[in-house]
C-alpha cells in the first residue's frame, strides 16, 4: 500500500491528523504525521522558524522513506509541501492540497493571503500570532463537533510568523513534474472555496474532489476525506 506523510496547517500540529491516520493504517497504508518545527510538540523557538526551517524538517522525513510518498499538506502547508516537491520531486507520487494554500513560483504566503488571514495578535518579541479565540471556531470549525472543536482549540499554539514571508522557487523541471490534487472544502470560513477554486485554476491539477466540510475536514468529515485520500492511491 501507499506511505502518507500529513502536513498540518498554521497553529496546529500533527494532532489534528489523528483520525485520519488512524482510517488510512486501517487500510494497510503508513502514515507519518509531521510536526513542522514550532508547532504541536515541536519546541524550536518561534523567532528561529523560517519557511526552511519547515522544507528541511519534511525532507528529513522524506530521505528516511524508501519508496514514493503521497505528501498532503493542509492550509498553510500549501507552501510547504510545493517547495518540499521542488527540492524532491522524486521522492513524491502525488501532492495532494486539502484546502490549502498553491503558491506560484516567487511567492510567499503573505503574498497570497495579504491581510486576509485569521483574526490574530501579533507578538513583535516572538516573532508569533495567536488567534483571537471568540474567532478560532468560526473561522476554523464552525463545521464540528463541540468535543472536537473545544479539544483542538485547547492544543493551538501561537504560529511562527516568518515563515509567511518564504517565498517558494518553483521550477517545471521539479516541482512542475508532480502530479497534483486538490481536495476544496466548500464551508470553509478560513480560505473561502472561491479563493480555493481560484488558486487551484492558475495551476495543473490532475483532478479536484469536493468535500462539504469547513477548514478542519480532518475533524468535521474525518471519513470523506480518508475516502479520497485512499482513492488516491
Amino acid at each position: 500500500m501507499s506511505t502518507y506523510i500529513l502536513i498540518h496547517g498554521a497553529f496546529q500540529g500533527k494532532w489534528c491528523w489523528e483520525k485520519v491516520k488512524y482510517s488510512l493504517e486501517q487500510k494497510n497504508h503508513h502514515v507519518i504525521a509531521v510536526d513542522l518545527p514550532g508547532s504541536g510538540e515541536d519546541m524550536t523557538p518561534p523567532q528561529e522558524v523560517t519557511l526552511k526551517s519547515y522544507t528541511d524538517k519534511v525532507i528529513a522525513v522524506l530521505e528516511k522513506v524508501d519508496s514514493p510518498v503521497i505528501l498532503v499538506g493542509h492550509s498553510m502547508a500549501g507552501v510547504v509541501i510545493s517547495q518540499v516537491a521542488e527540492y524532491l520531486p522524486e521522492k513524491i507520487q502525488r501532492l495532494v492540497y486539502v484546502s490549502a494554500i498553491v503558491p506560484q513560483n516567487g511567492q510567499s504566503l503573505q503574498d497570497i493571503m495579504g491581510d486576509g488571514g485569521p483574526k490574530a495578535i501579533f507578538n513583535k518579541t516572538e516573532k508569533t500570532l495567536t488567534l483571537i479565540d471568540e474567532y478560532i471556531v468560526n473561522e476554523f470549525f464552525n463545521e464540528c463537533s463541540e468535543e472536537d472543536a473545544t479539544a483542538a482549540r485547547r492544543k493551538m499554539r501561537p504560529q511562527p510568523v516568518l515563515p509567511f514571508n518564504g517565498k517558494v522557487v518553483l521550477t517545471e523541471k521539479n516541482f512542475g513534474r508532480v502530479p497534483c490534487i486538490y481536495i476544496e472544502t466548500t464551508k470553509d470560513h478560513a480560505i473561502p472555496v472561491e479563493a480555493q477554486r481560484e488558486m487551484y485554476r492558475q495551476n495543473s491539477f490532475d483532478d479536484v474532489f469536493s468535500i462539504d466540510a469547513d477548514h478542519a475536514p480532518f475533524f468535521s468529515q474525518p471519513e470523506n476525506l480518508t475516502k479520497y485520500l485512499h482513492d488516491i492511491s
